[in-house]
């Protein structure tokens, strides 16, 4: 079986995720349905975004519940063995809302949309699950990193809803592929990546807001969040065929 080692920032948080065919997952390249009026898990007016990735089951936990996180604690907070706090993204889109963890099901009513997960004394809610991850080039993508002339695909189970306004940095595949640009490591865009042959990266005027929401139909709530070796990432909205992979 082909797998992908992804570490995120120690030893003790690799993780050895498959690729999406050997483990099996497919999902339809539509828009799952969108709650009209979804009640947001995240809240617009924290200051410091607390995550963990909670390495036993790839689930990106956020702070929340009735014993979260302060920022005070956060601050010092180192999370157990095979867990490991999320690194700071500078973040592009305008707006955004999660409606539910990603384990329970669409027709999930307030509090019973969360997943309440205990961790080293604090709980946290769930709020993304990583399925599988694919590498697009030649050049490979060791330890969660795409060399230079390749990308990373990492496939998320995650509903969230992101609006985009104004502009963006659009990355496009040679076969219909898209994806616009959600975050960068340092705040400043790198537009002279290396890219696999036939991507390109360039930036657009928004005309309208973009509302980017997850893929699969139905309940499912998938989405590829593309790296590049910049480490910007990338959530993708367009498809080379009506299924990925």
């Amino acid at each position: 079986m082909r797998w992908l080692v992804v570490c995120l920032g120690s030893f003790s948080a690799c993780l050895s995720i498959p690729t999406s065919v050997d483990a099996k997952v497919s999902y339809d390249a539509v828009e799952s349905p969108w709650p009209a009026a979804p009640v947001c898990l995240n809240r617009p007016d924290v200051a410091v975004a607390k995550e963990v990735l909670y390495g036993r089951t790839r689930t990106v936990v956020i702070a929340g519940g009735d014993k979260a996180i302060s920022d005070e604690q956060w601050a010092t907070y180192a999370p157990s063995l095979g867990n490991q706090k999320n690194s700071d993204r500078f973040l592009r889109f305008n707006r955004s809302c999660f409606s539910r963890s990603p384990s329970k099901p669409a027709s999930c009513e307030g509090d019973g949309c969360r997943e309440i997960v205990d961790l080293d004394g604090y709980t946290w809610v769930g709020l993304s699950k990583i399925e599988s991850a694919d590498c697009v080039g030649t050049k490979g993508c060791p330890n969660m990193t795409a060399n230079p002339g390749a990308l990373l695909v990492v496939v998320t189970r995650k509903c969230h809803e992101m609006v985009f306004e104004m502009e963006g940095w659009f990355l496009d595949g040679p076969n219909g592929e898209r994806a616009i640009m959600h975050a960068t490591a340092d705040g400043t865009v790198k537009e002279d990546v290396q890219l696999p042959d036939g991507w390109t990266l360039k930036k657009e005027t928004l005309a309208t807001p973009l509302v980017l929401r997850p893929f699969g139909g139905g309940d499912a709530c998938f989405f590829n969040i593309i790296r590049d070796h910049a480490l910007q990432s990338y959530h993708q909205f367009k498809y080379a065929r009506p299924q990925y992979p």
